[in-house]
């Protein structure tokens, strides 16, 4: 049996947290189970490199993910001279070394392939523990590339796909996946999380696992496990596994995230005609931006129309010039931006068609005196967006009101 483990920045941010990690290690051991280790760069090595690289120039992302990837190299053989020196036996392999291919998009490369995996098998069969180094990969020219945000994570799911492991353990700073920020309140702890529901947590605005990696796991089947650095516990499954209720119909609800690096851009006055959808977002989407709750409107007369999006706030300034570059030439209008807003999810499964859940989320609202921006449903998720302002009160007062219903108890246990 193989297990997958993920180590982030933060759980090897000092030596002393190092040093801790090793009694995981010696636990599976113990166990007689296979493990692959995955490891990020130490806390703030990231950061300090772009910061030096940006006093130079920042645009030359070729040589960008060069510099990147000393980091999580620093890391895994820092960890494997930690391994050996207490006579656990460990290899650390870099993304060269196992064939990690990517395609040419520096700094947010996509995975191609895993050509020589079978060297990590190789160092299990001799009893050694392979440290891999994560966010990293290389073109099929030979040069460095780094997989964006997530990085690691995606490596670490790859990994698991090419070795059939049994489970993916991501191991955090948080020792759970909570029903909603812990930071605003004191909550549930989720013990299972449903593929489908994960994929719109982490798409609405969860930090805990990133989108890309989460798609590799549902494509290919991976159970992932979120679990802490420093606590002992059972943590928070994502599987495609199902757990029964008492009621087979009863509705549930996994969470409620949010995200509050948006900005709404509308496009006023457009012509209402077919196609105009397609010329606004054609060249945002060409430039990898992308884009949620799209929203377009007839105006009373029927000649006109209003076109809504969002899009992230680091992302307003060149939508903006992409519009007034090639939309408004063409087709006339004016576009109009609004930043300081919070996109709020509440995640599950059937929440369309369970009406009581929207009203319940417009109560709130309606009680709390806030204005709703923008809204859309769908099945598995029910957006909102609104202020900045409002957003904290908005999530106490939704987690008050689903708390109060038990309508995720048989997820998860207070915290």
């Amino acid at each position: 049996m193989i297990i997958i483990q993920k180590f982030g920045g933060t759980s090897i941010g000092s030596k002393k947290r190092i040093k801790f990690l090793k009694n995981i290690i010696k636990k599976y051991k113990k166990l007689k189970i296979y493990t692959v280790m995955i490891l990020s760069a130490m806390s703030g090595e990231t950061t300090k490199m772009i910061r030096l690289a940006k006093y130079f120039s920042f645009k030359n992302l070729k040589e960008l993910d060069c510099l990147l990837c000393i980091g999580e190299q620093m890391s895994v053989s820092l960890f494997s001279i930690l391994l050996n020196s207490i006579k656990i036996k460990s290899k650390s392999l870099t993304s060269i070394q196992i064939g990690l291919i990517t395609n040419k998009e520096y700094n947010n490369a996509r995975i191609i392939n895993i050509k020589n995996y079978f060297i990590i098998k190789k160092n299990l069969l001799k009893g050694k523990i392979p440290i891999l180094a994560g966010f990293q990969g290389i073109t099929k020219s030979g040069n460095f590339t780094t997989l964006g945000r997530g990085g690691s994570d995606t490596t670490a799911i790859s990994i698991a796909v090419c070795l059939k492991a049994k489970e993916c353990q991501i191991y955090t700073d948080v020792d759970s996946i909570f029903f909603s920020d812990p930071r605003i309140c004191k909550n549930f702890k989720i013990e299972f999380v449903p593929f489908e529901n994960i994929l719109e947590l982490s798409s609405s605005g969860s930090k805990v696992l990133y989108v890309r990696s989460i798609e590799i796991a549902i494509k290919y089947n991976v159970n992932i496990r979120i679990l802490s650095s420093f606590l002992k516990n059972k943590g928070t499954l994502i599987s495609n596994k199902k757990k029964f209720s008492n009621s087979m119909e009863r509705i549930m609800i996994s969470g409620i995230t949010h995200s509050n690096n948006e900005a709404k851009i509308t496009v006023k006055n457009l012509p209402n005609t077919a196609g105009v959808a397609s010329k606004i977002l054609g060249p945002i989407i060409c430039n990898n931006i992308c884009v949620d709750m799209v929203i377009q409107n007839s105006i009373i007369n029927a000649k006109n129309t209003n076109f809504t999006f969002l899009v992230e706030n680091k992302f307003c300034k060149k939508t903006k010039y992409l519009i007034n570059k090639y939309i408004i030439p063409k087709l006339g209008g004016i576009v109009e931006y609004e930043l300081n807003i919070t996109k709020i999810s509440v995640v599950g499964i059937g929440l369309r068609t369970h009406n009581n859940i929207i009203d319940k989320i417009l109560y709130c609202m309606s009680k709390l005196k806030i204005n709703i921006i923008l809204i859309s449903t769908s099945e598995t998720k029910i957006s909102v967006v609104i202020k900045d302002k409002d957003t904290i009160k908005t999530i106490k007062e939704l987690y008050l009101m689903f708390n109060k219903n038990f309508m995720f108890r048989r997820n998860g246990r207070v915290a």
